[in-house]
């Protein structure tokens, strides 16, 4: 796991929100059918999208999720899930993060 931006830290949101997610890792652990994990990784892409939107990384070059979000985000108002799903390399390894 990458280890969060220091912003992250400074959020009072972010720092529950990460919590949150290593706790629901370890339960993960421990109870297969335990689908906590992805909920608090939506719920704080989510909030560093509508929060810190220009803490989001830039979008990836090869990424075939970054070039339909490229070409789609405008149409189909798409804008919020590319952050989220940009936002997802702050705390995951990139190929958990670009599942998304």
């Amino acid at each position: 796991m990458p280890v969060p931006p220091p912003f992250m830290w400074s959020c009072r949101r972010c720092a529950d929100l990460l919590i949150d997610l290593a706790t629901a890792s370890e339960l993960t652990l421990e109870h297969d059918l335990y689908d906590g994990v992805v909920r608090c990784q939506l719920m704080l892409a989510g909030h560093l999208a509508n929060e810190h939107p220009s803490e989001i990384p830039k979008p990836h070059e090869d990424c075939p999720r970054c070039t339909h979000y490229a070409k789609w985000a405008d149409q189909q108002d798409m804008h919020d899930l590319w952050r989220e799903h940009r936002a997802r390399d702050l705390f995951l390894p990139a190929a958990v993060a670009r599942r998304m």
